[in-house]
């Protein structure tokens, strides 16, 4: 029983030894292109988009509309005092 008392004190008293590990982030930055819009009318729109808008904004006003160079839809609209953007796809989809 001594004896195992004097090991355990002999291996508080070594220092211990921390075995010690690299870790490397990986960090992947792309950079999209500013997209530039252009003012046009509501006939420019696809269907799909008018159809949404028809469908779940009744009673909203479109202020304005633009065409982004890659194809995307923005639609400014309100409702009152309630003012919001909508970002289409080309294809007429809800992106935010």
């Amino acid at each position: 029983m001594i004896l195992s008392a004097a090991a355990m004190a002999i291996s508080f008293a070594m220092p211990q030894f921390a075995e010690a590990s690299t870790t490397q982030n990986s960090i992947t930055v792309t950079q999209q292109k500013a997209v530039k819009y252009t003012e046009v009318t509501a006939a420019s729109l696809p269907e799909a988009v008018t159809a949404t808008l028809t469908k779940d904004y009744i009673g909203y006003s479109v202020d304005k509309i633009f065409q982004g160079d890659d194809g995307t839809f923005k639609i400014a609209l309100h409702k009152e005092a309630v003012k919001t953007t909508l970002l289409f796809t080309s294809k007429g989809e809800l992106i935010k």
